[in-house]
């Protein structure tokens, strides 16, 4: 917004500054920061010392609210919001709930992928966008006649008022299993902030029945359906795993609907029939939902899968979480043959420490050979998080390659005729986060190189 800035440190002159505030990080202590003397005038909801021109208002969250729909002429009120959370599956069953969904209206995506509308694919820089660039977002889109926009909805996100006041049409669950730690202290917090989404949710939601948290969670919900093995709105059966593809059924109003899916996995059943209650919800008509599923394709980073000249398969997967990591390693020991497997995999530094050494041991349990490297060490040194990854292994069929290049390099050298080389983490990223620095890398790049596809 023109002139009004909540991060000090982007002030020029002239500029107010709105010390906004959340349960981490509250804008006011800033006001005596030396860049902003060149502010015109602070916003404030609470007494302040300054010899600076100040207006204090109620709640400085509300009236950031309020400016930004006065400033872009209130876009949320012409477009349904879809809001999506979980630890895991977020981004791929926005994707397909996008895919899906375009197909019958003009529709949107936001997260981790970027921003997605009428065959144009934008670069952002969080998963859930900050307040102001989500109204900016949606006033564009206002203007290209978009009705519906589908959005990654992350807990760090939530916790630091990204989503602050805005109205989701329907808000859906993944699943919620412990992870971000390191920013919410304990599972209870994260959960906490995980449930804002359905808070604000004023049509329906959509979620997990399977999920441990989903009895807590149904109880701050205006209208719920459900989905999961268990007796759902939507309930999965007779699951089937093959190398490219999944079947399994769906049983809806007292109709079973097989299903032919090109995602792989049981975490991909569950991303795939989330997206089918949301679009199902929006369009009711079932058949013409499943219909176009044969049209969707793989998501960006998530499963990917590349045949090599020699016989062996390249998994490219974003799993970093300690339940993305055991369901993608568990997925791949169900349906490889004779073959082996070999991992090659970190733990970002500045996260969740707690997580590395059952994530090490996971991919050691499950890995024929595993590799362990680099992550997005920001300002942690490699080898605290490779010690914190190995101390609880007990065998011994790791190995430490901190370049990350010549880890997966190393994998690839390895690898045989039946063999399955997993490269996780970071998916289809285009970058290494070391120190304060982002570096261009990109996992699949290195793949393509050394295949010479």
């Amino acid at each position: 917004m023109k002139n009004i800035k909540v991060n000090s440190k982007l002030i020029k002159k002239g500029d107010v500054f709105l010390c906004i505030h959340d349960s981490i990080l509250d804008r006011h202590k800033f006001i005596n920061d030396k860049n902003i003397k060149k502010a015109s005038l602070i916003i404030t909801d609470k007494d302040i010392n300054t010899n600076k021109k100040y207006i204090k208002v109620n709640n400085t969250n509300d009236t950031y609210y309020e400016l930004l729909n006065r400033y872009y002429k209130y876009p949320l009120k012409n477009i349904k919001l879809i809001g999506i959370t979980g630890t895991d599956g977020k981004t791929t069953t926005s994707e397909i709930t996008y895919n899906l969904l375009k197909n019958f209206f003009n529709a949107s995506y936001l997260g981790t992928n970027g921003l997605k509308y009428n065959d144009k694919e934008i670069t952002t820089k969080n998963t859930t966008a900050p307040l102001e660039e989500l109204f900016k977002i949606t006033s564009t889109l206002n203007k290209e006649n978009i009705k519906y926009l589908v959005m990654e909805t992350s807990s760090e996100g939530l916790l630091h008022n990204r989503c602050y006041n805005v109205p989701f049409f329907i808000g859906a669950l993944t699943n919620i299993t412990s992870d971000h730690l390191n920013v919410h202290k304990t599972f209870n917090n994260y959960l906490n902030e995980k449930i804002k989404l359905f808070k604000q949710t004023k049509y329906l939601s959509i979620l997990n029945k399977d999920d441990k948290s989903f009895n807590k969670i149904k109880k701050y919900t205006k209208k719920y359906i459900t989905y999961g093995k268990n007796k759902s709105t939507y309930t999965i059966s007779n699951i089937k795993y093959y190398e490219d593809h999944t079947t399994f059924d769906i049983t809806y109003k007292n109709k079973i609907y097989n299903i032919n899916s090109p995602y792989l996995g049981i975490f991909n059943v569950y991303n795939l029939t989330c997206a089918i209650a949301i679009v199902n919800t929006i369009i009711n008509d079932i058949d013409k939902v499943l219909d176009k599923i044969k049209y969707l394709k793989e998501v960006s980073g998530r499963m990917n899968i590349i045949d090599s000249k020699k016989g062996y398969k390249v998994v490219l997967d974003y799993a970093h979480t300690t339940n993305a990591t055991y369901e993608v390693l568990n997925f791949i020991n169900k349906i490889k043959k004779d073959g082996r497997i070999i991992t090659v995999a970190g733990c970002a530094g500045g996260r969740d420490s707690s997580k590395r050494k059952d994530i090490g041991k996971i991919i050691s349990n499950f890995s024929d050979i595993a590799i362990f490297t680099k992550d997005d060490p920001r300002y942690e040194n490699i080898n605290d998080i490779f010690s914190d990854m190995t101390k609880n292994i007990n065998k011994k069929n790791y190995i430490l390659i901190k370049n990350r290049k010549k880890a997966i390099y190393k994998a690839l050298s390895l690898a045989k005729e039946k063999d399955y080389v997993l490269i996780l983490g970071k998916g289809k990223d285009n970058y290494m986060a070391i120190k304060n620095k982002y570096k261009k890398y990109n996992d699949y790049k290195v793949i393509k190189k050394k295949l010479f596809i």
